[in-house]
């Protein structure tokens, strides 16, 4: 969905010492779902690798995801995180976070979260988008539309209320507020003002430097085909 109306928390960006092959952070489990990608061995626990390189079949058999965490007590100062899992041999895998950086989905904030504003994830065009694990369906470095620029597109998802279906969320995206070329615009919805923007409609929204830098891994790692919602 799309937008309304930071210091981005301090944190160490591993995209140099990823890109020359030295060890990242590592975290905990694989989420299952994407365990199923690589062996069942995704469920040993994972440790910091000092190789340099991982063995060509190995790195054939790695791939990323991204996660996204919700912040109840600031919706829009949630965590988004790019993982790469490697297959270190048939029956290690490792998975390490290459960065990660503060991301809004939904109307909420640190002011209105005792209320739960922007916490419903059936209340289309305000709640943050359904917990649960979805398919990236493609990425536009120039998308023109409601929402311009840099995007990646996620697959429309049913919410639960009271343990049954409810609410059908489309138009999801992760995406900022810029133009379709990239750059800053005059209208609010193509310029970055702060704090206030990232809130959404329910798309993941990063401010555009952070995304520049997501999309900035393309180029070294395995492009992300899921994302993780809890």
């Amino acid at each position: 969905m799309i937008t309304t109306r930071s210091t981005r928390p301090a944190h160490r960006s591993l995209k140099a010492l990823a890109t020359a092959g030295a060890a990242a952070v590592a975290v905990g489990l694989v989420p299952a779902a994407a365990g199923a990608q690589a062996s069942a061995a995704a469920a040993q626990p994972a440790a910091v690798v000092s190789t340099a390189k991982a063995p060509a079949a190995a790195a054939a058999r790695s791939y990323t995801y991204l996660q996204f965490k919700k912040n109840k007590k600031d919706p829009s100062n949630s965590r988004l995180s790019l993982i790469h899992v490697r297959q270190i041999s048939p029956d290690k895998t490792r998975s390490y976070v290459l960065d990660s950086w503060r991301a809004g989905s939904g109307l909420g904030d640190a002011k209105n979260a005792k209320r739960k504003v922007g916490q419903n994830p059936c209340q289309t065009n305000v709640g943050w988008l359904p917990s649960g694990d979805y398919k990236i369906e493609y990425f536009k470095n120039n998308f023109a539309g409601t929402i311009n620029g840099i995007v990646w597109k996620l697959q429309d998802k049913r919410c639960k209320a009271n343990g049954k279906k409810g609410t059908k969320r489309d138009a999801l995206f992760i995406h900022s507020e810029m133009k379709s070329n990239g750059r800053q615009g005059s209208s609010e919805r193509t310029r970055w003002d702060g704090n206030g923007d990232y809130k959404s409609a329910g798309c993941i929204k990063l401010k555009p430097s952070d995304i520049r830098e997501l999309k900035g891994y393309r180029s070294n790692f395995p492009k992300p085909t899921r994302l993780y919602v809890s």
